[in-house]
């Protein structure tokens, strides 16, 4: 019963892990665009931790232009820390799910890399949670300006926070693993 709880935390880990991917590639955090748009001619915007998408034409031919963002310099300082923090995120993630499935095959009696692997996927969550929520407080914030616009929490948000509940889930039942 223990190796098959043991297994199931390794999984629920690596799902986490691999979300955090999937929020690292999608560029869609934060979405702008205007309130009651009626017309169809007012750009929305769609914002990542490393791409920015156009969707300047909504009426005439529905394009979507997707961009880098040219110069790293001209991003606030916030912002390049929210990259390195995903970075940092996956990076452990990706340690605390080798060493959780190197621990599971070759040291099956060892409390110790459970432990470790499980506290590994706990410090990947916490890493993946600062950029989210922090992102997330920004989006709440109103803008200001001649046009009413509206930004919105965009998939690649929800998809962080469900990635950091499973890699808390994992790593804190693969700890729980020790006392039973």
């Amino acid at each position: 019963m223990q190796r098959q709880l043991e297994l199931a935390a390794l999984a629920v880990g690596l799902v986490g892990w691999m979300c955090s991917v999937l929020t690292r590639c999608l560029a869609l955090w934060k979405v702008s665009g205007t309130v009651d748009n009626s017309t169809a001619t007012l750009p929305a915007y769609w914002d990542g931790v490393w791409l920015e998408w156009d969707h300047w034409d909504l009426a005439q031919d529905g394009s979507l232009h997707c961009s880098f963002y040219q110069s790293l310099m001209s991003l606030s300082g916030s912002f390049r820390t929210w990259r390195a923090l995903i970075m940092a995120a996956i990076g452990v993630g990706g340690f605390a799910a080798a060493i959780g499935g190197v621990g599971l095959i070759w040291f099956p009696k060892r409390g110790q890399v459970k432990v470790f692997s499980g506290s590994l996927f706990v410090v990947s969550g916490i890493l993946l949670l600062v950029p989210t929520a922090w992102t997330c407080h920004h989006t709440s914030q109103p803008l200001e300006g001649a046009v009413l616009l509206r930004r919105d929490w965009g998939p690649a948000l929800y998809l962080g926070w469900i990635s950091f509940a499973l890699m808390l889930a994992g790593g804190l039942i693969k700890q729980y693993l020790l006392k039973i």
